[in-house]
């Protein structure tokens, strides 16, 4: 008994002894990261720092894509869209400011976006109660927009109307009411915030982030809640046609977005030290080496806001939301059978990767040195790009995603460099390649090592040990 006992004990001991081991080896990939990014400045050119740049921005897309794809199984074919929405609203407020004659129909067509967002969380409608809703509430938008009536007449017709439709249409006459409300005040506050970022010449960067963050949510948020009622290749081509859809708006909107002629230009960079403590600043200078320039402070600022989303995705693929999506990517109805709400899971997983996006086009519009945007740098083929990422990587891997992105700007880069030298081959030019390698590489990569690069490798190691360990035991034996 005493043997027994004693054995229990050192099995008892031995689990928090392995429990902390495990946490330290969890542990290590973050403190790899947190070297690397302070002192990569030392020994890197300018030429690579900026490449580095670029990769961490497009860290950002793959992780919160991995997220949907690979974590929850719901396929993307339009996440440049929402890259494209945070870049250029964070452009827009910055650097160009809108004309005044549009800012009546901007302010309202935004307020219409959000109270239709809001009208559909509150009441969960669909059918002709959702259409007619918002119709109702695109109808009161427009009503705004007359300069002829007073705002407190409208928002009290707002309250009104949608009040009464609530209570005949019995979706809630106080929740359709909250909805008139917010169509009201942000028709209103709006179109005071957008003057007033024309008379100083442009917003903060800051404010540029927050309010593309928000859009990106409420328009990812309306389209989710629609388009994730689709299942394979029916979801594929509805995400497509939505990223078509935005990317057409960027090109024809001229009077907004500059159209696809000119762009927005002269987008300012995000000072970045200006916004920390002093510590800080020594902090980086002295793992930088040297005087930190505008370059190397927007490699700092884009490496943080990438470390924030690797511990972020980390955290949520082990926590119960984590296993909630890895629940419904196995099978929706077996883990709505069990009680997970696949519907709320998908759509929140949604605009999760949209924002994330979004703060990957903001951080893209202020790139330090450059300041341009065009509606070309936000098209099917960087939607294209962003799916290889997550498949060579390495689907429902995070750090994975960071490795696809590094692989994937880097052929980017050796393609642009080959595209330079005119390269021909039997008289045939070998330019415009992106396409071709991008889904070469992608058909390789499901063949060979569908798992990804990072699960693949991991999972050879593995094999590799696990064969030395019955090598020993084999040897041990005779």
């Amino acid at each position: 008994m005493d043997g027994s006992g004693s054995k229990r004990i050192r099995g008892g001991q031995a689990a928090p002894v392995r429990l902390r081991n495990a946490q330290v080896l969890n542990l290590l990939p973050f403190l790899f990261f947190l070297v690397c990014y302070a002192f990569a400045p030392r020994v890197v050119n300018e030429a690579q720092l900026t490449t580095i740049i670029y990769i961490g921005i497009y860290v950002l897309l793959a992780v919160g894509l991995n997220l949907l794809m690979g974590y929850a199984g719901q396929i993307s074919l339009g996440h440049a869209a929402f890259f494209g929405i945070g870049a250029y609203t964070s452009g827009i407020l910055t650097a160009k400011p809108i004309a005044n004659e549009v800012i009546p129909g901007v302010s309202v067509g935004f307020a219409v976006l959000s109270a239709v967002a809001l009208f559909l969380l509150l009441t969960r409608v669909s059918g002709w109660k959702l259409g007619v809703g918002i119709v109702l509430l695109v109808l009161l938008g427009w009503l705004h927009n007359l300069s002829s009536i007073a705002p407190a007449i409208c928002a009290a017709c707002a309250v009104v109307v949608m009040g009464v439709f609530g209570l005949v249409a019995k979706v809630g006459w106080s929740r359709a009411c909250v909805s008139g409300a917010v169509l009201a005040i942000l028709a209103n506050v709006s179109k005071w915030f957008l003057r007033n970022t024309l008379e100083r010449g442009g917003a903060s960067p800051w404010t540029g982030l927050l309010v593309g963050i928000f859009l990106t949510a409420v328009i990812s948020y309306l389209i989710g809640s629609q388009v994730l009622r689709l299942r394979g290749h029916y979801l594929a081509m509805a995400t497509l046609a939505f990223g078509v859809i935005v990317e057409i708006v960027f090109r024809q909107w001229t009077a907004v977005t500059g159209g696809s002629s000119d762009g927005i230009f002269n987008i300012p960079p995000i000072q970045f030290f200006s916004c920390i403590p002093g510590f800080m600043r020594r902090f980086y200078e002295m793992a930088a080496g040297k005087t930190v320039d505008l370059r190397t402070q927007y490699y700092y600022l884009v490496w943080a806001f990438v470390f924030i989303a690797i511990v972020l995705a980390v955290n949520i693929v082990r926590s119960r939301v984590g296993r909630a999506f890895r629940a419904v990517h196995s099978s929706e109805q077996a883990a709505a059978s069990l009680g997970v709400d696949t519907a709320r899971y998908k759509v929140q997983v949604f605009v999760l990767s949209a924002c994330m996006a979004s703060v990957a086009g903001t951080l893209h519009a202020h790139n330090a040195g450059i300041g341009y945007i065009h509606p070309s740098e936000f098209g099917f083929m960087v939607s294209v790009e962003l799916v290889v990422m997550v498949v060579l990587g390495g689907m429902a891997s995070v750090w994975g995603s960071l490795f696809g992105a590094a692989a994937i700007q880097t052929l980017k880069d050796t393609l642009l460099d080959l595209e330079k030298t005119n390269p021909e081959f039997w008289g045939l030019k070998l330019q415009g390649l992106d396409p071709i390698v991008f889904g070469a590489v992608l058909i390789v990569v499901m063949i060979v090592l569908p798992q990804g690069l990072v699960r693949g490798f991991s999972d050879g190691l593995s094999a590799l040990w696990r064969g030395a360990g019955r090598i020993k035991k084999q040897q041990g034996v005779g």
